[in-house]
């Protein structure tokens, strides 16, 4: 398994991504959840799904599945309305992350169970959570250094945080047990499906 951490050091996605897992889903019906249709299984990779999306000038959403969990990967970042309704619609009858990042490397990680954000924080300001349970990853925030013992921020106190992307990627890989094969989504074809405006 090659985790999730990957993303925070790969030169390939370094103009941002979107990334979506929802748990016990198909890469189909994930698609669906978000409202899109595969296209009659159509399977792309991350070149071909590029080279789509700058004929289409459509987001290309590629989909797979790993540990348990269904994928959704968008390339340049967050997509469509609000990242949030997203994760949230992943999330219906199950849990579901997403992470993202742009170029200009702003990133979220939100957690979502049964249609409702849980959680939702900014990696470097973690002290500024929202959600219906803002607290709940707050121990693992703990042990991934994000946040020092009494609850604050470790950055706000000079605790100049490494990386805070990276450890919030490690977050939810320790704590959901993500995985994003790396070959699978930078070389490999993907489920695919076009998000038009």
């Amino acid at each position: 398994m090659d985790g999730i951490r990957w993303l925070a050091t790969a030169d390939e996605v370094d103009l941002g991504y979107w990334v979506l897992f929802a748990r016990g889903l198909s890469p189909a019906d994930l698609l669906t959840r978000l409202g899109l249709e595969s296209e009659s299984g159509r399977m792309l990779t991350r070149l071909e799904a590029g080279d789509l999306a700058d004929e289409t000038d459509d987001v290309v959403v590629r989909a797979g599945a790993s540990a348990g969990w269904a994928y959704a990967f968008v390339e340049g970042g967050p997509a469509g309305p609000a990242p949030s309704d997203g994760v949230r619609r992943l999330s219906m009858g199950t849990e579901a992350v997403d992470f993202w990042r742009t170029v200009n490397a702003d990133s979220s990680l939100g957690y979502a169970e049964d249609g409702r954000i849980v959680c939702r924080f900014e990696p470097g300001r973690e002290h500024e959570r929202t959600g219906a349970d803002p607290d709940r990853l707050a121990g693992a925030m703990r042990e991934a250094g994000l946040l020092l013992p009494d609850g604050s921020a470790a950055h706000q106190h000079g605790d100049g945080v490494d990386r805070p992307d990276l450890r919030a990627l490690a977050l939810a890989e320790a704590v959901f047990g993500l995985d994003l094969p790396r070959a699978e989504v930078l070389e490999g074809q993907l489920l695919a499906a076009r998000l038009t405006d």
